[in-house]
This record gives C-alpha cells, structure tokens and sequence, in this order.
C-alpha cells in the first residue's frame, strides 16, 4: 500500500515540500541538478519541480486541486502557530486614574474611560461638557473700549432698581451686567490678583463675578462685570413696585422665610468661606428674586467691597443710609462682618413688614420733618405682652400677606432681626447663628403652610346602604 506524507516548514511560509514514500523506485536526480536546486541556493524555487512530481504521480487523489491543497498546508500552519487558549493570560485591566487630586467634587476628565462604541462616546462627551460648564472661568479683565461698545459708550439705559450704576449687555457672547463703583484702592496693580481670588468662589445664593475692568490706575470708577440673571428683580421692586403699590410677587408667608434663608445663607458664604472680607454693600437693591424654578434670592455685588475699595465711612451713599451701621455711620470705624449682619437684620424687617428702612413724616406738632426707621416700629411691636404684642403684630406686618401666616413664627423673625441691629457691634451674632435660626423658621413655615393645604388624597365612594 502506497502513503503520501505532506510536511510543511515554517522557514518558507509560502512554500512546501513533498515527500512520497512508495514501492517504487524514486525518481534519480543529477547531483549537479540537486545541488543547482538546494533550497539554500540564490534565484532558484523549488516550487516549479516539485508541483510536476506531485500531479504526475498516480497516487494524488484527482478531485483535489493544488490550490486547496495549498490553503489547507496553510490552514495547518496557522493553527500550529496559534497558542492554545488555556496558556493565554489575562487581558490586563485598563488603569484607573483616581479624582482625588481633583480640587471639585466633579469628576475629572481624565478618569472617564474611553470606548469605541458611538453611544458611550457621546455619552461621555456630554458628560465632559457638563463637567466644563460646572467649573469656574478664569478671570477677565476687561478692556474698557470692550465695555465702552456693549454699553454704546455707556448711553443705554441703565437698570433702575440697582444700588450703583449698572448696564445690561453681551461681552463675549454672555449676557452680563456692568456695576459703576467709586474707585478708592490704593494699589490698583493688585487688582488681577485679588480678582482671580474672587472669582474662585461659587455658591447658589451668590451672583457670580465674572471680571473687572479699570480704564486707568488714575481713574475714579471702576467697572465690576457679573453674569446676568435672567428673569429676575431686586428685592425693593418686588416689595414696592412704583406702578402697583398693592401687588408683589412674595406674596406668601413662605415665600418671604425662603428669601430671608437664601440671604442667610449666601451672606454665611461669603464670611467664613470665601477670599472677601464683607459684603460692604447689602441692601433690597442688592438681593435679586428670581422666578424659576420658585422664588429665590441672590446676592449680588459680591466682591464690590474688595476690588473698589470702598470701605471708609465717608463713602457712604444717602441712599444706604438706613442700611449702615451706626459705627460706620458715625465715622469711628469701617465696614466689617459686624456691619454686614446689621445691614441684614434690617433687610429682614423691611422683608417682614414690606415697608422702607427709613421714612421721613411731618411732624404736626413741631412742624419738622421726622425719620422714622423700621428698627423702631418693631421694637414698639415687641414691647406688649400677650395678645398685645400678637395684635400689634398682626398690624404691622405687610398686610399683603393677607394675615395669613404663623404668628410665633414671625415673632420668632423679629426677635433675630432685632439681634442683629444692636447698637453694640460686640453683641450681634455671626451669620451662623442666624442662618441657623432661619432654617429652624422655614421648617416650620413649611409645617404651617403644608397644613393648610386643601388635601387631595380624599377618596368618596357612594353605595347603598
């Protein structure tokens, strides 16, 4: 019986050799021929001899053709070739990058691992961009021609309900809004580096600054740029709208102890956890209301203090008088944390009673004009006794409110406020204690506010009896 043996080597990939075993005598090649044709010879293949031997010999099964016998000689080799499965090792795990260094709580860019499939890379694209939006822009100073053609040289109307001078327009597709101080710093080269400390700080209650721009180290003004809050109004328009005196949009109970929270908290923010060192310039002009999702607070002007320099009693604007307190009024010292809890403990009588900080009456008797502030109508208020004191209450506050609202409540609310407006700065407490106190307020503003509620979840069912 005759055999065929087919071997293939890996030193030709493309090449193989054929060896027949058989009863017959092989067929003699010359030596010279066999040397001519030695695989280790130059610009000769071997290929040409060995195909013609091997078609010829009458032990090649005809059906099989030399080029599958070519693809299963390489087949062959390739499975050869292949490691098995079993002695493979483990795909190494792709590195994982931790975010601790990472100064926000977002998670950085580096840490999001990158896949080829279309979806997850839109996914994570999306999610870079949510990260980019959430992070602080860097500061920006502002030349003063930039500012000078958003405004139209500064000759758009400006908004009304603002503490300074203030313009509305787009510098560098955002829409912003451009403050007007009095410029009192003594070195202005250190303006870029305090702003770029400034603008570090972000918080829900906070207005953001986005940069500043000084037209000269000589010149008198300079100009604060914050980010535009759409859909928003100070708080002395919401509460005295010159057009409807008998309409506001607080008009809840609630919605006043959610506003006096937001100012609590922003102002907290601004104390203990940001580069400023006050706010300097709080008032109803300064805390923007916001419509969406609810009604909220913003503090805004954050930083004004600082970049301006305007901290010496003798900057004190007319209009603010009702605001400041009576240390910096009377000139024996500078704005200060004291002073900011003073100018907020009148912001929540004037949130309470809906009425100015000061007023000025003819005096019948003595035919003069007299001020009369909110701090002494509610120390009037809070000296009866019982049901004294609740009705001089009921009476006092805004009456827009319809008299619906907790009585202890806002007892509770003018006792804090009159806290904060001490004669002696030494004894008004630090803006923890009252944003504390403030959220103890809300919570139970909310109770009061949720019992009144019409219930929704009654069921009727009507049957025979």
């Amino acid at each position: 019986m005759e055999r065929v043996y087919i071997h293939s080597f890996s030193t030709w990939p493309s090449l193989f050799f054929l060896s027949l075993s058989t009863s017959q005598p092989k067929p003699q090649i010359p030596t010279s021929l066999e040397k001519q044709n030695s695989p280790h010879s130059h610009g000769f293949s071997p290929f040409p001899f060995f195909s013609s031997l091997l078609f010829s010999s009458p032990w090649f099964p005809k059906h099989l053709s030399f080029t599958s016998l070519f693809l299963m000689c390489k087949k062959k080799k390739a499975i050869d070739a292949t490691a098995p499965t079993h002695l493979r090792p483990p795909p190494t795990p792709p590195p994982v990058v931790s975010s601790s260094s990472f100064s926000s709580s977002a998670p950085s860019s580096s840490s999001v691992p990158l896949v080829s499939s279309g979806s997850s890379v839109t996914k994570t694209s999306s999610q870079l961009s949510a990260v980019r939006s959430s992070l602080p822009n860097p500061a920006i100073l502002y030349p003063f021609q930039e500012l000078s053609l958003a405004t139209n040289n500064f000759l758009s109307k400006p908004l009304s309900s603002s503490p300074s001078p203030c313009w509305k327009c787009s510098l560098r597709k955002r829409n912003t809004t451009v403050y007007q101080l009095p410029f009192h710093l003594s070195d202005p080269k250190s303006i870029s580096s305090l702003l770029s400390l400034l603008i570090q700080s972000h918080h829900a209650n906070i207005v953001p600054l986005l940069g500043a721009s000084l037209p000269s180290p000589s010149h008198h003004y300079i100009y604060l740029v914050y980010s535009f809050t759409p859909s928003s109004s100070s708080l002395s328009s919401c509460l005295r709208n010159p057009h409807n005196p008998s309409y506001t949009p607080l008009n809840t109970w609630l919605s006043r102890v959610q506003v006096a929270s937001d100012m609590a908290t922003g102002l907290e923010y601004i104390h203990l956890h940001s580069p400023a060192s006050f706010h300097g310039r709080l008032s109803s002009s300064a805390i923007l209301i916001t419509e969406q999702p609810s009604l909220r607070a913003l503090v805004s002007l954050y930083g004004a203090a600082d970049l301006s320099g305007d901290v010496r009693p003798a900057s004190v604007e007319e209009s603010r008088r009702g605001y400041v307190a009576p240390e910096v009024l009377n000139r024996t010292t500078s704005a200060s944390h004291q002073s900011d809890v003073y100018a907020f403990g009148v912001l929540l009588l004037e949130l309470i009673s809906g009425e100015e900080p000061v007023k000025y009456r003819l005096d019948k008797g003595t035919k003069e004009m007299k001020q009369v502030s909110v701090i002494d109508k509610a120390n009037k208020v809070m000296k009866g006794e019982g049901d004294e004191r609740k009705g001089k209450l009921r009476r006092w506050v805004d009456r827009r409110l319809n008299d619906s609202f907790p009585v202890e409540a806002a007892e509770r609310l003018i006792q804090i406020a009159l806290k904060c407006v001490e004669q002696d700065p030494t004894v008004r407490p630090d803006m923890t204690w009252v944003a504390g106190k403030l959220s103890k307020v809300f919570l139970e503003s909310k109770m009061w506010s949720d019992r009144l509620q019409v219930p929704t979840d009654i069921s009727v069912s009507v049957g025979p009896r």
